[in-house]
């Protein structure tokens, strides 16, 4: 097992860089990992979706979150197997370094979300979703929430995962209907966390991807 600083350990949300393309795709770490010293990960996939297809003997970027902050290791694709969920099994090169994770991936998707500022509750719905932060509808009472608050956020991400930390509010309009559409960023939130926002962004996009609405 890895402890999460040389090799992405069991769970972690992956960054995959790969040769001759610039956009940002994701990979996953399974739980169950081989101890032949060969790292399994799942094929990595667009924002769509749509598996891609390295060769093997190619070599592609991981960069993953860790307590020291993001990592980076170049592997090398040593084969591809089908069988169930498609997974590389890579051979790690060279060795760890500080890494760079892409843009935030943002998706439409309605969770739970409430805000808490001392004694004042909203309970309300997301708009859209990023590991950097929410845009979302709550119930304006007394003008809060308002631009520069600074709140308690949980998001439900689903029936066994709720995320709680610290957010701000940035902009908010009122709405006609008494309530208030406002974007919230995240603040210090940790990686771990981060992780777990930009793998329900994923799931999104492949739910929309597989709608034909992407």
């Amino acid at each position: 097992m890895t402890d999460g600083e040389d090799l992405p350990g069991p769970r972690s949300v992956l960054d995959v860089h790969v040769p001759d393309r610039d956009d940002l795709l994701i990979s996953f770490v399974p739980e169950e990992q081989p101890d032949d010293g060969v790292l399994v990960v799942t094929v990595a996939q667009d924002r769509t979706g749509r598996r891609i297809r390295v060769p093997v003997g190619d070599t592609v970027e991981l960069i993953w979150s860790s307590r020291r902050g993001p990592r980076a290791r170049s592997a090398r694709v040593v084969e591809v197997v089908t069988t169930g969920e498609p997974v590389w099994r890579l051979e790690p090169l060279g060795t760890v370094r500080d890494g760079q994770r892409r843009g935030a991936v943002r998706a439409e998707v309605g969770l739970p979300v409430t805000l808490v500022d001392g004694s004042r509750t909203a309970a309300g719905t997301s708009l859209d979703l990023s590991e950097t932060g929410v845009r979302g509808r709550w119930p304006l009472e007394s003008g809060w929430p308002a631009v520069g608050d600074e709140v308690v956020l949980t998001v439900v991400l689903s029936e066994a995962r709720t995320l709680t930390g610290p957010a701000r509010v940035r902009r908010a309009y009122p709405t006609t209907d008494g309530r208030v559409e406002a974007s919230l960023e995240f603040v210090g939130w940790p990686e771990k966390a981060q992780d777990q926002l930009r793998g329900r962004v994923f799931e999104r996009l492949r739910q929309l991807a597989r709608r034909g609405d992407l």
